[in-house]
Order: structure tokens, then C-alpha cells, then sequence
């Protein structure tokens, strides 16, 4: 029997697997407390160095900007290449030490960033066609793009906001966590360092985005305050899912309505998704309602909506890319600062923007690379490609990466589009590159990753 799952109207292949593959089967602020899970501890840096050395979702930051502030070395050349069991159509994540991809026949492994050398491996009885996420301890701060902590309504009056140091500290006590979705809808929580399943979740629909998350703090059972880490996934059955880090327990569920193939961007306590009914979703994370009724958006969406600057960027299937600025909740806050699309040949949007300061690229299905400036909304350079680019762009300094179905792997400028490097395979990039530190780490579609990095 053959079983086909979608995922931007490509039909992916799985087979029917007869016998089953097994695998392995407080939160309070005071003075000090622990969360007692497996996991990496990366050495203490700032915020802003982090950024640069980890890439612990598909979009790079829970902002899904798409961008790392630093770029890459003029001469890079392939550092390592290692063959997975199957075809990977996601990104890879990093905690900027090791590598982690998902394959479409349910496989899930962690390599070493240095060398690729496989550290574990499972298969699963499913698919997967979305990246995992990580929640990385050293990346919780106030930081847009990082997880942020979050106060609900429910704290004394007299509750002061936490300073830095004291997430510092309490981030201090965490440990790395990787979440993983795939195609019938499961939710699992693996320690990175083992690959132990920690704990599953379940969802009624194809799980097609990266988790994000971040931390709530609240007055717990107890009456004394508590901060609880949380995980968002969104599914196709059309719903918001948000998950305690901890145990798996479902705390909330956002419905749309319709289906949801993008993830769900974080940023001023809310976090932003489109879906195919058309609307951009603003939710209240530290109470799962709607913040205030969704926008139109005027046709579907499976992108996920990038924010910069108190600016958000989200691109629609029937062509149009729209900047908004979203911190007005009124319900008359519903115009585009601008909006953007091709006057001479409608585009088909599916990937989501890649954003710095100064521009907003976007990639469509009609083979175009275009750079839009973030400020007026205006076309600054377009490039065309010989086959279309699944993969969303991402930005490295100031470098455009692009990897596209013709298996091309292309660094364009950022100020012109000209062509700066590119690399070929024979087979397809489906899923886009991760910046980590001075490397390149991308996948391709007979489960081949390969690291790039300088001379």
C-alpha cells in the first residue's frame, strides 16, 4: 500500500510500513530550582554572539526572520558530506555543536557539527516534512527572535518585570530540548544528547511547520510564582497547539478554522499565523485567545509570518507580500504599511521571507529571487532561476542564499542579486540551508547533509 502526504501541492511518497519500528521510550522561580531533563549545555555567551552560533529552527529565530547577522567566508569549500537512510525535505537545526535532520520515511538523527559523524538515529512509523525545533536554555531572553518570558495577567500588581540576570540565572538551570512533528500529527520531546523520547503529544493533522516556544511566567497551583516553558505547534486540522516543555501536557488549543502550514512567529508577547482561511491570526500567549479578530489577508497563506523591527512580513499564495505593523490591536489596525507584487505576472508565494534591515527577500514558484525594500515595499533587484526554489531564502550578512529543485545551492548579493558562488548535486534542494556559526549546513532530497564551511 502507498500512502502520499502534501506538502505545497508536491505529493511526498511514504511507504506502508507493516511491522512497527520502536523506540526508545517546580518549574519555580525563587532562589534556585531545576529542570531534570537530558540535554547540551552550551558555554555562556551574550545574545547577540548566540544568535550567530545557533540555528535551532527552520526560519533560524523564533521571529522566523530567515537571517543571521554574521556572513560566511569568502572561500568556503565542502567540509564534510554524510549519507542519511532517506530523502530529507526540512532543514537542519543546530545547537551549534551538533546537527539535527528528519528524513520522509520517519527517521530522526543527530550528527556532529564538526565531522557529520552520526551520534543517534530512530525511525518512526511516520514522516516528516517539517524541521524540529530546539529549546536552547542559553537563547531565553527578551530578545525579539529569542524565547521570550512572558508574564500572564494572573501576577501580583506589585511583581516586578525579571531582569536579565535573573533569567540568566534561572536559564542556567535548563537544559536543551528537541521537539520534533510529523505528518500524522505526533508531537515528541527528545533529549538531543541520547535521543531518549522524553515525552509525545498528539495533534489531528499533518504537522507541516517548527515548533517555537517560550516561557510563561505565572502564579502556579501553589500560589507562588512559577515559570513554565512551552512549546507551539501548529497542524493542519486548523489549530494552534501549545504543549508544556516539561511533561507534554496540552495547556491550550487556538482554532482557525482551516488548515495551518505555517509555524507560528513569536514576538511582543503574541505570536502571528496565517492559514488557509485567509486570515493573519494574532494570538496572546499568555492566554491562548485571540488578541483581536484575525486580518484578511485576501487568499491563503502556508508562510510563516516574519517579524523585524516591530514590523511583519507574510506573503500570500496569490502572489501578494504584505509588511505590517502589528502592536495595534484595535480592530480598525487592518491596512498593510505596504504591499508588494508583480505587475506584470501574478506570483504563487509558498515559502516564507528571509528580512534584515534594509530588505525583504522572497522567493516564487514561478522561479523569481526578489529583494524588496523593507521600507517602501518597492522591487530593488529580481533574479530568475533556471528551476523553482521550494526552499524559503535565507539571509547571512550580506549574502542571499538559495537552494533550489534543480539542485542548485546559490550566494547572491544582497545588494544586487549577482551571483557570488554556487554549488550543484544531482539531486534537489527542497528544504532550506542553516547558517551556524561559520558554517552552511543544508539537506537534499536523497538524504545527503553537507556542511560548508572556510578553507
Amino acid at each position: 500500500m502507498t500512502m502520499f502526504y502534501r506538502r505545497n501541492d508536491t505529493f511526498q511518497r511514504f511507504q506502508d510500513i507493516s511491522s512497527a519500528r520502536k523506540v526508545p521510550a517546580m518549574l519555580r522561580f525563587g532562589c534556585c530550582f531545576a529542570l531534570l531533563w537530558g540535554g547540551f549545555v552550551l558555554p555562556s555567551v551574550t545574545a547577540e554572539d548566540l544568535s550567530s552560533q545557533i540555528w535551532p529552527t527552520s526560519r533560524g529565530d523564533f521571529a522566523a526572520t530567515g537571517a543571521s547577522p554574521k556572513g560566511l567566508a569568502d572561500g568556503l569549500v565542502l567540509q564534510w558530506e554524510t549519507k542519511t537512510a532517506e530523502a530529507i525535505e526540512s532543514a537542519p537545526v543546530s545547537d551549534g555543536k551538533h546537527v539535527f535532520v528528519v528524513d520522509v520515511m520517519g527517521g530522526i538523527e543527530a550528527l556532529k557539527l564538526a565531522t557529520g559523524e552520526s551520534l543517534w538515529r530512530h525511525e518512526l512509523d511516520t514522516g516528516f516534512v517539517a524541521s524540529p525545533s530546539l529549546y536552547v536554555p542559553q537563547n531565553i531572553s527578551q530578545t525579539i527572535g529569542a524565547v521570550n518570558v512572558l508574564d500572564a495577567g494572573d501576577l501580583p500588581e506589585d511583581t516586578s518585570p525579571m531582569t536579565a540576570e535573573q533569567i540568566d540565572a534561572w536559564s542556567a538551570t535548563q537544559t536543551t530540548v528537541l521537539v520534533s512533528g510529523d505528518v500524522e500529527g505526533n508531537v515528541v520531546a527528545w533529549d538531543p544528547a541520547s535521543g531518549e523520547q522524553l515525552w509525545k503529544g498528539l495533534t489531528d493533522g499533518e504537522i507541516s511547520a517548527s515548533p517555537s516556544f517560550y516561557v510563561l511566567r505565572h502564579l502556579g497551583a501553589s500560589g507562588e510564582i512559577e515559570l513554565q516553558p512551552r512549546a507551539l505547534v501548529t497542524s493542519q486540522d486548523g489549530s494552534l497547539y501549545c504543549f508544556a516543555m516539561k511533561s507534554g501536557e496540552l495547556i491550550w488549543k487556538y482554532e482557525t478554522g482551516d488548515q495551518i502550514r505555517c509555524g507560528a512567529s513569536v514576538g511582543d508577547g503574541k505570536t502571528y499565523l496565517g492559514g488557509c482561511d485567509g486570515g493573519l491570526h494574532v494570538v496572546d500567549l499568555t492566554t491562548g485567545k485571540a488578541s483581536r479578530a484575525a486580518i484578511p489577508l485576501g487568499g491563503p497563506t502556508g508562510s510563516t509570518p516574519a517579524i523585524r523591527d516591530g514590523k511583519l512580513f507574510v506573503p500570500i499564495m496569490d502572489g501578494v507580500l504584505y509588511a505590517f505593523t502589528p502592536q495595534n490591536d484595535s480592530e480598525d489596525d487592518v491596512m498593510p504599511t505596504w504591499e508588494y507584487s508583480d505587475p506584470d505576472r501574478a506570483q504563487e508565494y509558498r515559502g516564507s521571507v528571509a528580512v534584515n534591515d534594509d530588505v525583504v527577500i522572497v522567493t516564487s514558484r514561478n522561479k523569481t529571487v526578489d529583494a524588496i525594500e523593507r521600507s517602501s515595499g518597492k522591487l530593488r533587484w529580481r533574479v530568475t532561476l533556471k528551476r523553482r526554489a521550494d526552499a524559503s531564502p535565507v539571509i547571512a550578512g550580506d549574502d542571499v542564499w538559495v537552494a533550489s529543485t534543480d539542485g542548485r545551492l546559490l550566494r547572491l548579493s544582497i545588494e544586487n542579486g549577482d551571483e557570488k558562488w554556487n554549488f550543484e548535486i544531482r539531486g534537489a534542494f527542497i528544504g532550506e540551508p542553516a547558517i551556524v556559526g561559520e558554517r552552511l549546513v543544508i539537506a537534499d532530497d536523497e538524504g545527503v547533509v553537507r556542511s560548508f564551511g572556510p578553507k
